[in-house]
């Protein structure tokens, strides 16, 4: 989606924007439907900022092509409350779909967990796992080596010392063999980037790009161009979802909200870069990202709209 520097949506005027982005842009869309739409952003130059916003976040969800406010289509029904609930509809299964995508990974995983779900699982060699939310792994033991496939989503990894059977986590391109070590791995899953974070010991990384060894402390993240990053964080506080929490200190909202929409279904877009650039510290529980929501909404200058129990919209007020 864009970023924009004017001013945020009025209240109320985002409900009316998504309304027309899905309506126009259906292919059961009728004259009536157009004329409707044209005398709607004739009302107000806002109504095209808001509709260009809309459009923008329809484009992030599907990849297809939307209408601009010139463009004519074939329609045919009026502008009704059932109609509505068919827009509100489209949203929510837009986003269900991107969250579903896991499924394949599931089939193939020795475990996984689902959306909002953390489990922790011990393996033959007393390693502990501790999967985060919507994460899946394949297990590979032999008598050389204890290899772990990470599907998608992050795992933690507390590794049982065996110098003769090394333990290393595969995922996109990128190994990490620990060195007797408790270090968590996270898959690229187009909202948060590939990373390898230590809490303790070392962890030798490598890609296609070369090796790095990492230390307690280190945290190496991965763009998609490939490109790898290396940092010093608080990698006990990055990984609290273990313990039920998550944890931010001076972190932008667009930050937060991208943590949070990995907890629940759906999706979380803030329209606004007044609003995404806000700073966020505290601690939310993991288990009620609508609690968390609404503590954002109390403490900081934004406004959150809850277009479906899939869509939830937070812009500048």
């Amino acid at each position: 989606m864009r970023e924009h520097q004017s001013e945020p949506l009025a209240d109320g005027l985002a409900e009316e924007a998504a309304f027309w982005v899905a309506r126009i842009q259906s292919a059961d869309a009728t004259e009536a439907d157009h004329r409707a739409f044209q005398e709607w952003l004739a009302r107000d130059l806002a109504h095209h900022r808001a509709y260009e916003e809309l459009r923008d976040l329809w484009s992030d969800m599907r990849d297809v092509r939307i209408a601009h406010p010139g463009d004519r289509k074939r329609i045919a029904s009026g502008r009704n409350i059932a109609t509505t609930l068919g827009v509100v509809c489209l949203l929510s299964l837009a986003a269900f779909v991107g969250q579903q995508s896991g499924i394949v990974d599931r089939l193939q995983a020795n475990y996984y967990t689902t959306v909002g779900e953390t489990s922790v699982v011990t393996l033959e060699d007393g390693t502990r796992v501790t999967l985060n939310t919507d994460a899946a792994i394949q297990t590979h033991y032999t008598d050389h080596e204890r290899r772990i496939v990470l599907l998608r989503g992050e795992a933690f990894f507390d590794v049982t010392s065996n110098p003769h059977r090394p333990f290393l986590v595969d995922s996109d391109g990128l190994t990490a063999k620990a060195l007797g070590t408790h270090y968590s791995v996270r898959s690229a899953n187009g909202a948060l980037p590939q990373a390898v974070q230590v809490e303790e010991g070392q962890v030798e990384v490598a890609t296609p790009a070369g090796k790095d060894l990492l230390g307690a402390g280190d945290v190496l993240t991965r763009d998609t161009g490939g490109k790898l990053v290396r940092s010093r964080q608080d990698v006990a506080s990055n990984t609290a979802w273990r313990d039920g929490k998550l944890v931010f200190s001076g972190q932008p909202l667009r930050e937060v909200l991208k943590t949070l929409a990995q907890y629940r279904h759906g999706k979380i877009v803030v329209l606004d870069e007044n609003a995404a650039r806000l700073n966020v510290s505290g601690i939310f529980d993991l288990n009620d990202t609508d609690q968390a929501l609404r503590i954002l909404e109390a403490d900081l200058p934004v406004a959150v709209t809850r277009l479906s129990g899939m869509m939830v919209i937070v812009r500048s007020r």
